[in-house]
């Protein structure tokens, strides 16, 4: 059997998760600018971040998990280096001294997010590791995907219910533990 990466998934739920990992950059950038009329557009891409992130948060929790039984399942976290670049954007450019500043940083920030959402590597958001979550490559007989999990996997049975959030990612429904 050939191996193959997860796929890209949809356009639309690419960009999402564009929006919600680079949030924390936007927000940078629109601290950064400081008065100038631009920075509402970098809040306003912030807020829709935060948006995406809840909304997901709220799919995952109220949806109905599937069982998938994985053959492999690989750390995707050296990934996740990618984004350092672009959150470090904000803290080189600063927008609020020339509005050719403000265009570079904009310009900056599109470009990596342009790169980012067509190789698919939106999947691999940062911020899922803030809240516990880590990112891995899963694949099951016929199929990859972004497995997005918060309990180790290496105690996982092969079987796992699972919460497919897209055609190309999937999400462990985290529950704590009752006491």
């Amino acid at each position: 059997m050939s191996t193959r990466p997860p796929r890209r998934g949809k356009l639309v739920p690419r960009v999402e998760l564009a929006l919600a990992a680079f949030a924390p950059a936007f927000l940078l950038i629109a601290l950064r600018s400081g008065e100038v009329w631009w920075s509402w557009a970098f809040y306003a891409l912030t807020g829709v971040g935060v948006l995406v992130l809840v909304v997901g948060g709220v799919l995952v929790t109220t949806g109905n998990p599937e069982r998938f039984e994985l053959t492999e399942i690989e750390d995707a976290s050296d990934q996740v280096v990618g984004y350092i670049a672009a959150y470090i954007v904000p803290v080189l450019i600063d927008p609020s001294a020339s509005p050719l500043n403000g265009i570079i940083a904009a310009a900056a920030m599109f470009l990596v997010i342009v790169i980012h959402v067509a190789t698919g590597r939106v999947h691999i958001n940062p911020l899922l590791y803030l809240i516990g979550y880590r990112v891995y490559t899963a694949k099951t007989r016929t199929s990859s995907f972004a497995l997005i999990a918060r309990s180790e996997v290496a105690d996982w049975p092969e079987e796992r219910a699972l919460v497919d959030l897209s055609s190309s990612v999937l999400v462990e429904k985290w529950r704590r533990k009752r006491t």
